[in-house]
């Protein structure tokens, strides 16, 4: 007779808390709204500014995201200074699952973004069956456990199409969408797509939980994070892009959400009075507004400011520096009531749109340049002299007053739409991260202001720059997630302590009494107890 799984971990990617918990108070959702109730929970911290590409290998190597080598699925080669495309093969560190099967434990795993069934292990690994994200397509560890996934339960409609076909984007960017955007025919198709994929994904899922004697069961729901990206326009009735029409026959977010609460309490089914359970919600997710697509341009104009004067000449120039003395709070008041004038101006002679790159002899030669950084935070790189080939940027005195000036530009720029501060904030990625010598981050992170569209912005440097936002993703990501935890240990209803999803692996490990050692950064929770 087989044993219920020690340790259950039901993740969903990129599932919205907020969304969850609203959801649950409507009644939409049982199983969660039952563990909101009965189960301890935390909020869960993922990395500062480059949770995008870095949360799920944080997470698994339970190191930093600035010790995993991987961010972003592009980057600024810092020898070259060309564009190129990452692999999660470039992922630093052991995925602590490997760790406990090297130490005998029976464990499975299912679907964690950027993780390769490459290599045996003591139990069973599903990689792309069901995952947003596909670097190398749909393999398993044994490499005969994909054939016979494929041959009982067929491939998902969406996240497993084209199986062995790696593109630059997800399967759920580029399925049902012939044009720039979908029709409400393919935005059906999509949603009914992942919402049978999930069925599928159950499936495979809960036969191997079935079989039991797992020490460590770890599964993760792919289709939250394809739908936020894809459909949240249908969800979010202040979006820009909502159809009244289409979203009062379908909301996709509800329909998977749904979809995503029945396979977990099928999961739920099969764990025993001892199993300890945990359901990872790993991040939100809201409207997509950002500004990467005018960062180039923007810092372009920033670099070359100093030596070409403020654009305008003459008296315009001078009342712009006055403006630029000004402090903030003002700025930003008279920026905001100067915006209908200026708009009214744009509307009689619009602008052509901005370049969204740079070169790479442009970059060589700038201060500071576009460092890719997914969206949701703008990424900024010094040209810093002994680190980048051709650097231009001093180190120390003269490398503190540029990040101290940039800083303070880019927070001067003004939504033409709004009159709003178009970024939020700005830090630099030494505040939050012990750098590596050689890694490829970028010094400073641009937290973009999310009120609203960003297409025209102004700023007294910069003038005013300009370029439509035309992607088809609707919706990204937001930082902090949701753990709950039930089982043997944990008080129903308590409210654990925050915790960086960093301490995740090394928590899971140590409650199967092995401890990581391979140079890793996070470390049990206190609330780890031993599970028997």
């Amino acid at each position: 007779m087989t044993e219920p799984a020690k340790i259950l971990v039901v993740a969903l990617d990129a599932c919205d808390p907020t969304t969850i918990r609203e959801l649950a108070a409507a009644g939409e959702v049982p199983t969660l709204a039952r563990l909101l109730e009965t189960s301890a929970s935390a909020t869960t911290h993922n990395p500062y500014g480059l949770f995008v590409g870095s949360l799920w290998s944080s997470f698994f190597t339970a190191r930093t995201a600035a010790r995993t080598g991987f961010h972003c699925w592009e980057e600024v080669d810092t020898k070259t200074y060309e564009r190129r495309l990452t692999s999660p093969l470039e992922i630093r560190g052991t995925p602590f699952w490997e760790t406990l099967s090297d130490a005998g434990k029976r464990v499975a795993v299912l679907d964690v973004p950027h993780s390769r069934a490459d290599k045996p292990i003591n139990g069973a690994m599903v990689s792309e069956y069901a995952c947003h994200d596909r670097h190398f397509g749909f393999h398993t560890s044994p490499p005969e456990l994909a054939k016979e996934i494929e041959a009982e339960f067929g491939l998902t409609p969406i996240l497993t199409a084209e199986p062995d076909l790696v593109r630059d984007w997800a399967p759920d960017d580029y399925l049902h969408r012939e044009g720039p955007h979908r029709t409400p025919d393919e935005e059906r198709a999509l949603t009914h797509g992942l919402v049978a994929g999930i069925g599928q994904k159950t499936q495979v899922s809960t036969k191997l939980l079935a079989e039991g004697d797992w020490d460590l069961f770890l599964s993760v729901y792919g289709e939250s994070h394809s739908i936020g990206h894809q459909q949240w326009h249908l969800h979010d009735p202040g979006h820009r892009d909502h159809d009244v029409a289409l979203a009062a026959e379908l909301d996709p977010i509800r329909a998977v959400y749904r979809g995503l609460d029945e396979a977990i309490g099928e999961h739920l089914a099969l764990a025993g009075p001892d199993t300890t359970v945990f359901v990872l919600l790993s991040h939100g997710m809201g409207s997509r507004y950002e500004g990467s697509h005018l960062l180039h341009e923007i810092l372009r104009l920033l670099d070359t400011v100093e030596t070409e004067g403020l654009r305008g000449g003459g008296a315009m120039t001078t009342a712009k520096r006055a403006y630029s003395a000004l402090p903030r709070p003002l700025r930003t008041k008279l920026a905001s009531a100067a915006m209908p004038l200026l708009r009214k101006r744009l509307a009689s002679a619009p602008l052509p749109a901005v370049p969204n790159w740079a070169t790479a002899e442009q970059r060589s030669k700038q201060r500071f340049y576009l460092s890719p950084n997914n969206f949701v935070f703008g990424g900024v790189r010094i040209n810093l002299a002994g680190r980048e080939p051709h650097g231009v940027v001093r180190p120390g005195a003269e490398y503190e007053a540029v990040c101290e000036q940039l800083t303070e530009d880019l927070l001067s720029l003004v939504n033409v739409a709004s009159g709003k501060p178009v970024v939020r904030e700005v830090s630099r990625t030494s505040d939050h991260y012990d750098r590596e010598a050689d890694d490829t981050l970028p010094d400073l992170l641009i937290d973009w202001a999310r009120s609203g569209p960003i297409e025209t912005v102004w700023s007294p440097k910069t003038g005013v720059v300009y370029g439509p936002d035309e992607h088809w993703r609707t919706g990204d990501h937001r930082p902090d997630g949701l753990l709950l935890a039930s089982g043997p240990g944990f008080e129903p209803g308590a409210k654990l302590p925050d915790l960086d999803v960093v301490d995740l692996g090394s928590t899971l490990s140590a409650m199967l009494g092995v401890e990581l050692t391979d140079d890793v950064d996070g470390r049990p929770l206190p609330w780890a107890k031993p599970v028997s």
